[in-house]
C-alpha cells in the first residue's frame, strides 16, 4: 500500500481545516482557550511544584464543562469557571497548609479578621489574581456564540478520560487505585476530589484514631506519671520541619543542644511523624491522637494527658501568642484540661513579631512557660507563632556564615534557609532561658508539622513527613 507524500498529507490537512472553518470550527481558537483554561493549573505544576503536583490533572473536567456552558450562557458560564477554579485553588491550598479536608480550609475562613492579610499580598499572589481574571475574559471572549466548540470539548474531555483509564489513574473519580504506566493524571475533577476528600474525612473523623507512634505524649505521660512532685514542659513549635541535608539538619539541632544544657539534662534528638495542621500537632502530642479539635468530646479528651495528670494532682496550663478564638482553643484546650494563660495588657509583653498574625512574641511565650515550669507539679505547654509562614524576607537579618555555606554546598532555596535561621535562633533563645533557670524540668521540643511552603524548591527542603524531635531528660 502507498505511503501518502509529504504534500499530500499537507494538503489533506489544509482540507480538514478548510472543512472544519466552513463549519464554524476554528483549531487555533479552541488551542487557545484550552490553553487559557488550564494555564493557571499547569504553571503551579511545572514552574512552583506545588504540593502533590504529580497527582493534579492534565485535563481539568470542571474547566472543560464550564466553558461549555459558557458556550450557551456567558453569565452561568462565568460562575462556573469561577466556581470550578475556586474548588481547585482551595483544594491546592488545603494541601499546602496540612489541612486534612478543604472544608477545614473554607471553616478556617472565620478566623480571617484575626490576621493581617496585608502580608499575604505578594506579588506572586497578585500576578495569579490577574492571570484568572484575564483567563476568565479571554475565555468567555472565545467562548462567546460559539456553540461550535461544545462537541470538540467533549470530545477533549471523553479523550482525556479513555487515556486516564488506559494509564491506570482511576483518581478522576476519587478511587484512590493508581496504578500508573506514566506519571501523568490526565482527566480529573477537583470539585469531585474536594467532595471525595470531605466525605472520606468525615468518616475518620467519627472513629477518632490514635496515632500509631505518638513518641512525645507517651514520654511526657511516662516521665510526669513516675515525677507527679517534678514539673515537665512541651514546646510545640510552629513549622519546624526536619531539614533534609544532614549539615542543616546538625546546624539546627547545635542551637538547642549545648554542652551546658547536656550538663543538666540528657539530651535526645528524635524525629516524629506528622500529619494534619498545626491542631492536628497539638492533639498528637497532648493526646496521642489523630483527631479534628471538633470531634474531641468529653469521654475522648479523658484520655488527654492533661486530664491524666490533672487526675493525679498535676495542674496543667497553655500558653500561645495568639488569640484562643483561633481554631476555637478557648473552647477546647480547657475540655482536654488545659488552663489557658492571659496575657497581661497595657504593653507589658513584646507583639507582633509575625507579619500575618500579630501576637504576643515567642520570646515572652518561652520565657513564661520557663517561668511557669519552675514550679513542681505541673505540666506547661507551650505552641510558638513566630516561625508561621508567609516570611517577610526584607524584615529578616542575614544569614550566619556557618548557616549560608551549608545552604549554598547543599543548594538549599533562600528562603527555606531563612526559615531554619529562624528556628535555630528561637531554639537558641529557649537554650538561653533553660540555662539560667532554677529547675530542670523534663523537655520536649517537637515541630507540628512541616513548612507549608506552595513552591517546590523550598518545599522540598523539608521532610515530607517527619519533624524534629528534642527531648531533655533531668539528669
Amino acid at each position: 500500500m502507498r505511503r501518502p507524500l509529504l504534500g499530500e498529507r499537507v494538503t489533506s490537512l489544509v482540507t480538514t481545516e478548510a472543512f472544519l472553518a466552513s463549519r464554524g470550527m476554528n483549531l487555533p481558537r479552541f488551542f487557545v482557550l484550552v490553553v487559557m483554561l488550564h494555564a493557571p493549573s499547569w504553571f503551579a505544576v511545572w514552574i512552583l511544584k506545588v504540593p502533590r503536583a504529580a497527582d493534579r490533572p492534565l485535563v481539568n473536567l470542571d474547566l472543560l464543562a464550564a466553558a461549555a456552558l459558557a458556550c450557551f450562557s456567558p453569565v452561568f458560564g462565568a460562575v462556573a469557571l469561577v466556581f470550578a477554579w475556586a474548588a481547585d485553588g482551595t483544594r491546592a491550598l488545603a494541601m499546602n497548609y496540612h489541612f486534612m479536608s478543604t472544608f477545614d480550609l473554607v471553616d478556617a475562613v472565620r478566623f480571617l479578621d484575626m490576621l493581617d492579610l496585608r502580608a499575604f499580598m505578594a506579588l506572586p499572589l497578585l500576578g495569579v489574581a490577574a492571570g484568572l481574571v484575564l483567563g476568565l475574559v479571554v475565555t468567555l471572549r472565545l467562548t462567546r456564540n460559539s456553540r461550535h466548540l461544545v462537541l470538540p470539548l467533549l470530545v477533549l474531555a471523553v479523550l482525556s478520560v479513555v487515556c486516564d483509564f488506559a494509564n491506570g489513574t482511576l483518581n478522576t473519580f476519587g478511587l484512590n487505585k493508581d496504578r500508573r504506566l506514566i506519571s501523568v493524571n490526565f482527566a480529573g475533577s477537583p470539585t469531585w476530589n474536594v467532595w471525595s476528600m470531605e466525605r472520606q474525612e468525615r468518616e475518620a473523623r467519627d472513629a477518632v484514631m490514635m496515632v500509631e507512634t505518638p513518641s512525645t505524649f507517651h514520654t511526657l505521660r511516662d516521665w510526669q506519671m513516675a515525677h507527679l512532685d517534678k514539673s515537665s514542659m512541651l514546646i510545640l513549635i510552629e513549622s519546624m520541619g526536619l531539614p533534609r541535608d544532614p549539615a542543616l539538619k546538625k546546624w539546627l539541632s547545635a542551637r538547642l543542644m549545648t554542652d551546658r544544657l547536656k550538663a543538666r539534662w540528657d539530651v535526645q534528638q528524635l524525629q516524629e511523624t506528622f500529619r494534619g495542621s498545626t491542631t492536628f500537632g497539638e492533639l498528637r502530642t497532648l493526646c496521642g491522637m489523630r483527631a479534628h479539635y471538633s470531634q474531641v468530646d468529653d469521654a475522648r479528651a479523658a484520655g488527654c494527658l492533661p486530664r491524666l495528670l490533672a487526675a493525679e494532682g498535676v495542674s496543667s496550663v497553655g500558653i500561645h501568642g495568639f488569640g484562643l478564638r483561633m481554631f476555637d482553643r478557648g473552647k477546647w484546650w480547657p475540655r482536654i484540661g488545659l488552663q489557658p494563660w492571659k496575657w497581661r495588657g497595657g504593653g507589658a509583653v513584646a507583639m507582633n513579631c509575625n507579619s500575618a498574625f500579630p501576637g504576643v512574641c515567642d520570646a515572652e511565650v518561652l520565657a513564661e512557660a520557663v517561668e511557669q515550669a519552675q514550679a513542681p507539679g505541673r505540666f506547661v505547654y507551650a505552641l510558638t507563632l513566630d516561625t508561621h509562614l508567609p516570611l517577610k524576607l526584607t524584615r529578616l537579618p542575614p544569614l550566619p556564615v556557618n548557616l549560608k555555606i551549608a545552604c549554598d554546598v547543599s543548594a538549599t532555596s533562600l528562603e527555606a534557609c531563612q526559615l531554619i535561621h529562624q528556628l535555630g535562633d528561637l531554639l537558641a533563645s529557649l537554650e538561653s532561658m533553660l540555662a539560667t533557670s532554677g529547675a530542670t524540668p523534663l523537655l520536649v521540643v517537637v515541630g507540628d508539622h512541616g513548612p507549608p511552603f506552595s513552591d517546590g524548591a523550598n518545599r522540598e527542603a523539608f521532610e515530607a513527613d517527619s519533624v524534629p524531635m528534642f527531648v531533655l531528660s533531668p539528669r
